[in-house]
């Protein structure tokens, strides 16, 4: 095992990272949207998926590697965008960065990041992607495309499942203000978690450094308004075809849930999708994204490149997800929890856990390469 044994798992990580973090930090990472029905969806539906093992095989080796948009990926596995990476952890961004390039998965950059895209770009120059969510007014967004070019970024992902800022409860329990700073009640939290504390003073406190240069993040005291004031409230075919002008690299589309949506994607030129409820943070009565891939057609599968995320927490999980049709799963709290749990070289543990449960798992479902993985594997 290339990983501590003494947190062999996500869960084990995240439990650690409950009692390193101050207790905004961790509601943040771990919450969901109203009683959290979509967020437990997530994983009790990921659960039901059952594989059929097939014995009398040799898998003393197998292939783990993926490919996506033409790259050859070593896992199935990618990072996900989280928002306030760095509040999580202090420069957790720059370790997952360098982590996603030395293991060779993708890693997708969030606008809400609290460091320079292109600093992230440096750090993972074959393996970063970005994830835009789109601004109101065209002039930022044309901008924020041409930066992220220039970055060098190797992919585009256009988040279309945040329509208006969510109104989520333990954030405003907590008093997380935007643009993030330590109120009395936050630093209350703060000092029960020194080394944190010490950390964030050392790196500094994180904002939205990506939107600095359009000036639009002053007077913003909650996350849902600032997302509501900056961005635009849905992102419509007409801005999607602009994008698709504008970027000349794979396009991704990140929420989309229904088959009809997939396929005015495809429609409109974008190159992929990820299947995702946002985590379980936006809409309490949305399917599950394990559910909502397994009811694909399969011609999507032909016409698109299919990712997963939401719910992810396990190399099975990935296993689970490209039986059912992804052509690889995303996952962004299991990271931000390593990073709490270990400090900077979290992002390096827990890949290399995801790594060792995804190939224990395909040896004992006696599959030979993650890309054979299909819809054979649910049937006896």
């Amino acid at each position: 095992m290339n990983y501590d044994p003494a947190l062999p798992s996500v869960a084990d990580m995240a439990v650690r990272a409950r009692k390193r973090i101050p207790g905004f930090a961790f509601d943040y990472l771990e919450g969901g949207i109203g009683n959290e029905e979509c967020l437990r969806r997530n994983r009790s539906d990921l659960n039901d998926v059952i594989l059929w093992p097939r014995y009398l095989t040799d898998v003393t080796e197998v292939d783990t590697r993926c490919k996506l948009f033409g790259h050859q990926y070593d896992l199935g596995l990618g990072v996900s965008p989280v928002g306030l990476g760095n509040m999580m952890w202090p420069n957790a961004e720059v370790h997952l960065a360098s982590a996603a390039q030395e293991a060779n998965i993708p890693y997708v950059l969030s606008t809400m990041s609290t460091t320079p895209l292109e600093t992230i770009a440096e750090l993972a120059p074959d393996v970063g992607w970005f994830q835009l969510y789109v601004p109101r007014e065209h002039d930022v967004m044309q901008d924020m495309i041409k930066r992220v070019d220039n970055a060098g970024f190797n992919a585009l992902v256009i988040t279309v499942d945040l329509p208006i800022g969510a109104k989520r409860d333990k954030e405003l329990k907590n008093g997380l203000i935007l643009p993030f700073r330590l109120t009395p009640r936050l630093f209350k939290q703060a000092i029960c978690r020194p080394t944190w504390s010490l950390l964030t003073l050392r790196y500094g406190i994180p904002n939205f450094v990506n939107l600095a240069p359009y000036g639009k993040v002053e007077n913003i005291n909650h996350l849902g308004e600032f997302l509501t004031h900056f961005f635009t409230s849905g992102v419509t075919p007409e801005r999607i075809r602009e994008i698709r002008s504008l970027w000349q690299g794979p396009l991704i589309i990140k929420g989309p849930l229904r088959s009809a949506d997939l396929e005015q994607c495809h429609a409109l030129g974008v190159d992929g999708v990820i299947i995702s409820n946002h985590a379980g943070r936006q809409l309490d009565a949305a399917p599950s994204s394990i559910k909502a891939l397994s009811q694909l057609p399969q011609h999507l599968h032909n016409k698109l490149t299919v990712i997963i995320d939401s719910g992810i927490r396990a190399g099975l999980d990935v296993i689970r997800a490209k039986a059912l049709g992804a052509r690889a799963a995303f996952s962004g709290r299991s990271f931000l929890y390593a990073m709490a749990a270990v400090g900077s070289d979290g992002g390096r543990q827990v890949i290399e856990i995801y790594r060792d449960e995804i190939k224990r798992s395909l040896q004992q479902l006696g599959c030979k390469e993650f890309e054979s993985m299909d819809a054979s594997w649910l049937e006896p």
